[in-house]
């Protein structure tokens, strides 16, 4: 069991060794859960699932823009429009916007899988994430703010410290 104000390891002790405060052992009042601990499982599906929202959504976009900067789709016109599409009016452009879909994708996916396997790096790695998602409409400003407000409370950084050592720690 671990103190809910330093993280310190206790036993059955009534008061922290290290901070003095209660632990509600004695009158055998159970110790709340952090903000972290309640959230962080949620937090990492649903990072994992707006990566793959990214993707599909762009993915169903990318047609419609192609037509509408001047190419023919290939699977209606049976060209190779997507071969020579850098020369093409606007090619480039979809190409980069394409590949910053898939990295923001990458990272996404990464925060998701950090914070769902509790590695001692993801939070920091999620509050970076997050900060540079903000500017995403709607569905990633919503996220980053959850995120932010998850991971950057109160004590927020020892809970996440104690969960990550808790999960690297097997217990017997």
């Amino acid at each position: 069991m671990y103190c809910s104000q330093c993280g310190q390891a206790i036993g059955a002790q009534p008061q922290c060794p290290n901070c003095g405060a209660s632990t509600g052992v004695a009158g055998m009042v159970p110790l709340p859960v952090s903000r972290v601990a309640k959230h962080l499982q949620t937090l990492g599906i649903l990072w994992t699932v707006f990566s793959v929202y990214s993707v599909l959504r762009w993915m169903l976009v990318l047609p419609f823009l192609h037509v509408f900067f001047g190419g023919r789709t290939p699977w209606m016109a049976g060209s190779d429009t997507w071969v020579y599409a850098p020369f093409h009016p606007g090619g480039w452009l979809l190409h980069f916007i394409t590949i910053m879909v898939f990295g923001r994708a990458l990272l996404s996916l990464a925060v998701g899988i950090a914070l769902l396997t509790r590695q001692p790096w993801g939070r920091v790695f999620a509050i970076v994430i997050a900060i540079l998602t903000l500017i995403k409409p709607l569905v990633g400003t919503a996220l980053a703010i959850y995120t932010l407000w998850v991971l950057l409370g109160r004590n927020s950084g020892t809970d996440y410290a104690r969960i990550a050592l808790a999960h690297e720690t097997p217990t017997l």
